[in-house]
């Protein structure tokens, strides 16, 4: 694993309980799921969902509760076990770049996720996820708005992204993804943009 993931892994590990109590159990209560909910539009009833970098499980959960079949995923240790106590599930100890799932799920939820690679990582990770998807299987995806990549004051590395910069990347790579569609949201609490994108794999 390289060394900008690593330190983006550490803060999380060392900050999981923050975040169950920031943004599973308030959320729980009080927030209304509208972006899962947009990418269900997208999936048959009971569709299988790869949950990739599920943090503390919340929106696993909305996708179980509403009869979809989960796996979920994490790079974390802390929201693994965390998770898996949410769903009652097993959930997975993962590194993106070692994905081996090969035509498995209708749909790939990647909230807030990807955000963390760098270009070449980002574009090997969309590789591997356009592997795990079954034919015309969609991707959900989302990065903080922005053009460059920065280190936060917390050591977690972000590549922030504009519609224009990741349609450029799209076609860097060697598998086909239709992009469905594209809007912008404002994260939960805060002025922070970040901007969603749906694709079908083609």
């Amino acid at each position: 694993m390289q060394e900008y993931m690593k330190k983006t892994l550490e803060y999380y590990e060392n900050n999981a309980k923050n975040y169950k109590n920031e943004w599973t159990d308030d959320f729980l209560k009080n927030y209304n799921f509208t972006v899962p909910s947009i990418f269900l539009e997208f999936l048959p009833k009971g569709a299988s969902i790869l949950d990739l970098g599920c943090g503390t499980g919340r929106d696993s959960k909305y996708f179980l509760d509403h009869g979809y079949k989960v796996t979920a995923v994490d790079g974390s240790f802390e929201f693994c076990n965390m998770a898996s106590k949410l769903l009652n599930i097993k959930v997975r100890e993962l590194n993106f770049l070692d994905m081996d799932y090969h035509n498995e799920f209708d749909g790939v939820f990647a909230c807030a996720s990807l955000l963390h690679l760098k270009d070449n990582d980002l574009l090997q990770v969309l590789k591997l996820i356009h592997t795990s998807l079954k034919d015309n299987g969609i991707l959900y995806c989302s990065f903080k708005k922005g053009t460059g990549t920065r280190v936060d004051e917390k050591k977690r590395f972000y590549n922030d992204m504009e519609e224009e910069k990741f349609k450029l990347l799209l076609n860097k790579l060697n598998v086909k993804f239709d992009l469905l569609k594209v809007w912008e949201t404002n994260q939960y609490g805060s002025h922070q943009k970040f901007i969603n994108f749906i694709l079908r794999k083609g």
